[in-house]
């Protein structure tokens, strides 16, 4: 007997894949651009528990790199994961940087804050070991909620 699909977590990925294939514009487009052109599109993880909306961006995410050869990184995972919150609550995109192992090397990282608090499995390490530069609000605009 093999296991079976959850109907709420393909849908979940579904929604995240399509989001992750416009996470791909960030090669090309300014960072708030495409954080307004997800959000505007976002919203996807409905009421489902962050852990899951999480998983299904992962996954989303490694899957379009893997069949698409588009990029997975901590800012194109945040793009899709703050796009999948969208609407739910206060959701930014934040960039901090701080000093890499060799100087004058920069470390920088995108994470996720979900009503004041960082969202994902490295978000709060992000938040205290990164000097926050950027928050860009995933806000759908008049009338989002």
């Amino acid at each position: 007997m093999g296991s079976r699909l959850n109907p709420a977590d393909v849908g979940l990925f579904l929604r995240a894949l399509v989001l992750a294939r416009h996470a791909q514009r960030v090669r090309r487009a300014p960072v708030p651009d495409v954080v307004a052109s997800i959000a505007s599109r976002g919203g996807g993880g409905g009421r489902q528990p962050t852990q899951r909306v999480e998983l299904a961006t992962t996954r989303a995410v490694a899957w379009w790199r893997r069949w698409s050869g588009g990029i997975d990184t901590c800012l194109t995972r945040s793009l899709v994961l703050g796009g999948m919150l969208a609407g739910r609550g206060d959701v930014e995109l934040n960039i901090g940087f701080r000093p890499g192992e060799e100087e004058p090397a920069l470390d920088g990282h995108a994470w996720v804050t979900f009503n004041g608090c960082p969202v994902g499995c490295d978000g709060s390490l992000a938040q205290e070991r990164y000097t926050r530069v950027l928050a860009v609000p995933f806000s759908r605009g008049p009338g989002e909620e």
